[in-house]
C-alpha cells in the first residue's frame, strides 16, 4: 500500500464532505481507504484552521462525531 501525503489525503476529505455532506471518521476512512487514525488527525487540523466543524451523531447510542464543512 503506498503512503499518501496529508495534503492529497486533507484535499480528498474535502472533495468527498462537499459531495456528501456529513460523515463520520470510520466513513471517511473507508471511502478514502486510509486508516481512521490518519483521517482523525486530518480532520483536527482541518477544524483548527476552520474548514470543517465537528458536532455529536444523535441517531446511535454510540458517540459518534460527524464533521461537515463550514459554509
Amino acid at each position: 500500500m503506498v503512503r499518501k501525503p496529508i495534503t492529497q489525503i486533507i484535499e480528498e476529505i474535502k472533495k468527498l464532505l462537499e459531495k456528501e455532506g456529513e460523515l463520520s471518521i470510520r466513513q471517511i476512512s473507508l471511502k478514502i481507504k486510509s486508516q481512521w487514525r490518519t483521517i482523525e488527525k486530518a480532520l483536527e487540523t482541518m477544524t483548527s484552521l476552520g474548514v470543517v466543524k465537528e458536532r455529536k451523531g444523535d441517531k446511535t447510542e454510540r458517540d459518534e462525531r460527524l464533521f461537515s464543512l463550514r459554509k
